[in-house]
């Protein structure tokens, strides 16, 4: 039997409606007709979640006319004939298994993974009633349930010998929406559920992590402008001293070598221990005035440095537990699931650098370091959202042999007295409104 419509009473004012303030109440009520569309199989649960946030941070009658501008005012029958097949099972044995994309829930769905793995993604999933319960099942495999961020989700059941877990961002329950319950059946196996955002909201995200790059990139390119302009102001006897420097040998004589593999064998390990979930800390650094390098030095011998460089940072990387995220020339962003681990990494990575820079006093490298901790957006094997941003911001921001961290950061790390942080500052970043205090790490 589909869901009885919502009040009467909650109808789509007409376009030529007053511009009025409206009260909460108004706001629940908009709230249930869209509830009441998600169930009928007009709007998905995703959709429910993004114009459900819409509706509460809306301050007028015009604002919420357009959240409901494309709904009939009151929900009317949907034919069963004319809607998708409920589904009520996923199934995987020795395989895989996925459930996305637009499909219809009912009041209950099984899963089942034997030593194979199944995905449930919720995001765009049409709801037939105020509740789903999920029985997942999983025997020496693993089940993946997705969920929009501000769903409730009550996850229950009994792990032998395997785990269950429920990642759920910390944000306000969605009013009205559907409740998850999930009793999970782990049997040497796993199930996880986890919240994530819409694809509306992670495209948002990718546009502006992508404007963050464009920016740095151009940033690079307007200092090697500057330092070509500063290069053709030397003399002639300067510039041959340092082509006859650049033709000599190639290879540097007590380059600190890494203990570990070789650079790549280095990248796939860390690889392999996969990028971390939830409350992420994020470091970033890069070589100070690496374009001035290679102006004094040239591009063979300069690259060389760069080399050595990248092979210090990632064998530093693995031996502290890190995630390489990117890497683009001198510059690197990896996660780690810990606090520690990324600020024993950073000290790591500039104690190496300076005992490189020590063994060749001609060509010293100084390494900026950033790193901040909060909630990330996982997209792929990259990460995105405000701490990622932070974290880069104050990596531009410190000076060459310098490790900067967030005030959230030293507040972590402080209380196990193993590291030492100077007095606080306070920064505007680039790109973010508010000042942001930061701490330099002593190393």
């Amino acid at each position: 039997m589909s869901p009885q419509p919502p009040d009467a009473a909650i109808v789509r004012r007409p376009s030529t409606s007053p511009v009025v303030r409206i009260p909460d109440a108004e706001r629940e009520r908009v709230v249930d007709l869209l509830r009441h569309h998600c169930g009928e199989g007009l709007l998905t649960l995703d959709e429910f979640a993004e114009r459900a946030g819409l509706v509460f941070a809306a301050e007028t009658s015009t604002e919420l006319d357009v959240v409901i501008s494309d709904l009939p005012a009151i929900a009317t029958e949907v034919p069963d004939a004319g809607r998708r097949k409920v589904r009520k099972w996923v199934v995987a044995i020795m395989s895989g298994a996925r459930r996305s994309g637009r499909w219809r829930a009912g009041d209950q769905l099984t899963a089942i993974a034997v030593m194979g793995g199944a995905e449930i993604d919720l995001r765009q999933a049409e709801f037939d009633c105020p509740e789903l319960h999920i029985v997942a099942i999983a025997l020496m495999g693993g089940i993946d349930i997705i969920v929009p961020e501000g769903i409730e989700v009550d996850l229950q059941g009994v792990a032998i010998m395997g785990g269950k877990e429920a990642r759920i961002a910390p944000v306000p329950f969605i009013a009205g929406a559907p409740r998850i319950k999930v009793t999970a059946f782990p049997i040497m196996g796993g199930v996880d559920v986890r919240s994530k955002k819409s694809e509306s909201e992670l495209a948002k995200l990718r546009e502006q992590h992508r404007a963050l790059e464009l920016e740095r990139r151009e940033e690079r390119r307007e200092e090697r402008r500057r330092n070509r302009g500063r290069g053709r102001e030397e003399s002639h006897g300067h510039r041959d001293r340092r082509d006859r420097h650049d033709r000599q040998s190639s290879r540097f004589e007590g380059v600190w070598e890494p203990t570990a593999d070789d650079a790549d064998a280095v990248r796939r390990r860390v690889q392999d221990q996969g990028a971390p979930e939830g409350t992420v800390t994020i470091l970033f650094s890069d070589i100070e005035g690496s374009t001035e390098l290679t102006e004094r030095l040239g591009d063979h011998q300069a690259a060389e440095i760069v080399v050595a460089h990248n092979e210090i940072v990632r064998a530093q990387v693995a031996a502290h537990g890190g995630f390489e995220v990117k890497s683009q020339g001198d510059g690197f962003m990896v996660a780690f699931n810990s606090a520690a681990r990324a600020l024993r990494c950073a000290i790591g990575i500039e104690r190496a650098i300076d005992e490189f820079s020590q063994k060749r006093p001609d060509t010293p490298v100084r390494v900026r370091v950033g790193v901040n901790i909060g909630e990330t957006v996982r997209d792929g094997n990259d990460f995105l959202g405000r701490a990622v941003i932070v974290a880069s911001r104050l990596a531009d921001a410190a000076e060459g042999g310098e490790i900067l961290v967030s005030a959230v950061v030293r507040d972590l790390a402080s209380s196990s007295g193993e590291f030492d942080f100077g007095e606080e500052c306070t920064l505007q970043l680039k790109g973010l409104s508010a000042p942001q205090r930061a701490y330099s790490l002593a190393w």
